[in-house]
Parts: C-alpha cells; sequence; structure tokens
C-alpha cells in the first residue's frame, strides 16, 4: 500500500498499475488449494474477515484499472476505499497485531 502511494502522488501509473494488480493476485482464495486446504481455512477464519478480503482484492483489480488508465483521481478513491477496509479488518479480526486500530470508533 505503501508504494502504491508513493506512486499515486508522483504519478508512476505502470507502479501503481503493478503493485495493485500484484496485491489483487495474492488473494488466498484464488491460489491453488486443495479441497481440504480451502475447507480448513474457511473454518479458520470468521465469514466477516473473508467478505472483506474479497472486497480488499476486488478494489485492488479496480485500481490496477485506473492505474492502466492513467486515472488519477479514481486511483486515490480506490485507495481511499481499500485503506477504509483495512482499518476496518485490523480494527476487528487482528486488534491484538494493531493495538492502535480502533475501527469502531473512527
Amino acid at each position: 500500500m505503501a508504494t502504491i502511494h508513493t506512486a499515486m502522488v508522483t504519478g508512476e501509473h505502470d507502479t501503481v498499475a503493478a503493485s495493485a494488480q500484484q496485491i489483487h493476485d495474492s488473494f488466498i482464495l484464488q491460489q491453488k488449494l486443495t479441497d481440504q486446504d480451502r475447507k480448513d481455512l474457511m473454518s479458520a477464519v470468521p465469514k466477516g474477515f473473508i467478505k472483506l478480503d474479497k472486497e480488499f482484492h476486488k478494489l485492488a483489480a479496480s485500481l490496477a484499472e485506473a492505474g492502466r488508465k492513467q486515472n488519477t483521481k479514481k486511483q486515490r478513491q480506490l485507495y481511499d476505499e481499500m485503506t477504509r477496509n483495512c482499518i476496518a479488518c485490523h480494527g476487528k479480526y487482528v486488534s491484538d497485531r494493531f493495538p492502535g486500530v480502533n475501527a469502531a470508533k473512527n
């Protein structure tokens, strides 16, 4: 995300596109998993987490497209949405790792 931010504010659209695409492509549920691995993953994490994660990676794909189209305004909008998604997820599901994030109060 930091690389995308820097690239976005310096007009490096190719870097925005490549970095956002890399985030999109890292979505765990799109990886090659055995049926058992997928079942284990789905039972190990809350459904709300999966929903937020899917949304985050979908936003990343849209951000990659905005980078390819050199649309800075759309890049900023999508980046802001991704950031809100990160804060919501970190505040709700991994607040022990990120105790300074309190999504519910912000």
